[in-house]
């Protein structure tokens, strides 16, 4: 705690960043040698192997991130003038805060200006009106503002993937008792906000949007046959003997060595995906299932530490086709009709 206050102090950082700031004081200490380990450091210990610091930067400096040409006109800015939060949990990059917009962005492409930092009393002096403003107001400012202030909206980059959390601002927090006045009081017959679920929320299991959720699987359900579960599947004599096939291919390919687990380790469990093929014409070409682990069950830090996806890129099949137009070599398609990871080829 006393390095969370003095990277607070240092920078002058609103308190509302603390979390951030914890996670990145325990970062920097899990690389830092310590006298309880002999002059060691707690990574090095953990994984044997000496920890990085070449890319620590000042928390909470200027960075101006480069922004792409295919995200600017002519005239923009190259650049925005973010605040650096830390490096990112997913990606090997830093995480950034852009006051303009309050957006949080993902991204390596930096400079840094470590002996600088935000003003933020001018974000200070130009909220607190609106503070004011929510205690002292009339009727008619009320429904006005309600209308303007919305939602604050935190889009996370990676790459050309954005994803959007939506997160109230402080000044909006209100008490159970004035949130029940505010309730009480909202005009009859106004239209009310959908909500739904974000994208980034869908390789997880929550029970956040059950009705939506329960919507959308009651649209599967009409829109296709294809068995959900396992019990609903062994009653089908030819998904069964698909599972047949795929088990066979496990078996034949070593793809696990069955152990039992150590002590206070719950395993990951498997379910079963089943999907109808259909040609270019609508008609069915086979049934394909597959046995796949829970992958949202999983940990960051516990069950995996890095996320790639070994695949061919479309650029480097085009090359290869490029190179048999140009020697008119025969091309053939080959289809596999089980791969694994480290499978002999």
């Amino acid at each position: 705690m006393n390095s969370v206050r003095a990277v607070l102090y240092e920078k002058q950082i609103p308190k509302s960043f603390w979390p951030e700031v914890v996670k990145w004081c325990i970062h920097v200490q899990n690389k830092s040698p310590t006298t309880a380990i002999d002059h060691g450091t707690l990574e090095e210990m953990w994984t044997g192997l000496k920890p990085r610091v070449d890319y620590f930067r000042v928390f909470g400096c200027i960075a101006h991130v480069h922004v792409p040409d295919q995200r600017r006109s002519k005239l923009d800015d190259k650049s925005h003038q973010c605040v650096l939060l830390g490096v990112s949990d997913e990606t090997k990059a830093y995480k950034l805060f852009y006051p303009i917009t309050k957006k949080i962005i993902i991204s390596k492409d930096m400079i840094f200006e470590e002996d600088k930092s935000w003003n933020w009393e001018e974000e200070r002096a130009e909220s607190t009106p609106t503070a004011l403003n929510m205690n002292g107001q009339n009727e008619d400012e009320s429904s006005q503002e309600e209308e303007e202030d919305d939602n604050v909206v935190v889009t996370s980059q990676h790459g050309e993937e954005s994803e959007n959390v939506e997160l109230t601002p402080p000044h909006m927090a209100t008490t159970e008792s004035q949130q029940s006045d505010f309730t009480n009081t909202l005009v009859q017959g106004r239209a009310t906000r959908t909500h739904r679920q974000p994208s980034w929320l869908g390789d997880y299991e929550t029970n956040l949007f059950v009705e939506e959720e329960e919507d959308l699987l009651a649209m599967m359900l009409t829109d296709s046959a294809d068995p959900l579960t396992f019990e609903e599947a062994k009653t089908s004599s030819k998904w069964r003997e698909e599972m047949d096939t795929e088990i066979q291919a496990i078996e034949r390919n070593n793809t696990w060595v069955l152990v039992d687990p150590p002590d206070g380790v719950i395993p990951i469990g498997v379910k079963w995906i089943f999907k109808t093929k259909l040609n270019e014409k609508g008609e069915i070409e086979k049934h394909k299932d597959r046995l796949v682990a829970k992958g949202y069950a999983q940990k960051h830090g516990i069950n995996y530490t890095e996320i790639f996806t070994p695949v061919a890129r479309l650029d480097t099949v085009r090359v290869l086709l490029v190179v048999a137009a140009q020697n008119a070599w025969e091309v053939f398609q080959l289809d596999v009709k089980s791969v694994f990871l480290h499978g002999e080829i």
